[in-house]
């Protein structure tokens, strides 16, 4: 994926969607790779294996949220949901019950440390009541 963005916040806000040719060498081994990510803040909006590219269709960003971003991408790509996997399932359930288990960890550690800190500013207390009796 390449990323161009423009210093200038008055540059129109587009997404530049580039399809590359199926049939295109491959910059690695893998079938999915593509090229590497840049960010740059020049003016030039072409990918860097430019010889690749099929087509360029772009989404008008500007006064868009988040999700009205998402979906217009998926629109115009004809992207669909991937549904997890049974491990993957697995791991975020997994994950949920860390989650969980970390909470309450986090939340019994505090009750420590509260019972610790009330149990030191007693001893202070009482230290300070004794030597207060013994001085008079």
């Amino acid at each position: 994926m390449s990323i161009d963005r423009t210093a200038a916040q008055t540059d129109p806000a587009l997404l530049s969607v580039h399809y590359t040719n199926p049939d295109a060498v491959q910059s690695s081994s893998s079938a999915t790779s593509a090229p590497a990510a840049r960010d740059s803040t020049t003016k030039n909006t072409t990918p860097s294996e430019a010889s690749s590219t099929e087509r360029v269709e772009t989404i008008n960003m500007t006064h868009s949220n988040n999700t009205e971003i998402l979906e217009a991408f998926v629109r115009l790509t004809k992207a669909y949901p991937v549904e997890p996997t049974a491990a993957e399932k697995e791991e975020l359930a997994s994950l949920e019950e860390q989650r969980v288990r970390s909470a309450a960890a986090s939340k019994l550690s505090a009750e420590v440390r509260a019972r610790q800190k009330r149990e030191k500013e007693l001893l202070e207390q009482a230290r300070g009541d004794i030597a207060a009796s013994q001085s008079a």
